[in-house]
Parts: structure tokens; C-alpha cells; sequence
């Protein structure tokens, strides 16, 4: 896989072309995707897209981070913390 550059919150971080978002945001350090509307943190659970724990903003669109396949130039919205 092609190494590429995506923006996580305004910061670049490095992913593989082709590999799922999650694993992406998984190895660059970033543990909580989102938060219920309770304030509890999300992140990945099923890994295969029928849960929707894993949800992020990528260019715009809420998408299922699981299954959303990393691009060159993505920028990617996360709650942190």
C-alpha cells in the first residue's frame, strides 16, 4: 500500500492508501472517535459497519470509519479525548 498523508483535526498523519480509517486513526494514536450523546467516548466495535460506534466527519460527510477506505488529502474530524 502507498504511504499517504491525511488530517486528523488539522494534523497530518500518515496512513496506507486502501486500508480502512479506523486502522489509520488506531495506529496513529487516537483511541476515541466520537462521543454518545451521554458524553461517553466511542470508537471502533464491530469493525465491519453494522454498529456505527465508529463515526467520524471525513471531507465533510459523517462515514463509517471501518469501512471508509483512506485517500490521499482526507481530512478527518474527530472528538478527541
Amino acid at each position: 500500500m502507498k504511504p499517504v498523508t491525511i488530517k486528523v483535526n488539522g494534523k497530518s498523519v500518515r496512513a496506507r492508501e486502501g486500508e480502512m480509517l479506523a486502522a489509520a486513526l488506531l495506529r496513529a494514536g487516537i483511541r476515541v472517535f466520537r462521543r454518545s450523546p451521554q458524553g461517553q467516548p466511542r470508537s471502533l466495535f464491530c469493525g465491519m459497519g453494522t454498529c456505527f460506534e465508529c463515526l467520524v466527519k471525513a471531507d465533510g460527510r459523517w462515514v463509517r470509519s471501518c469501512i471508509t477506505p483512506v485517500k490521499e488529502g482526507m481530512e478527518v474530524e474527530v472528538e478527541e479525548g
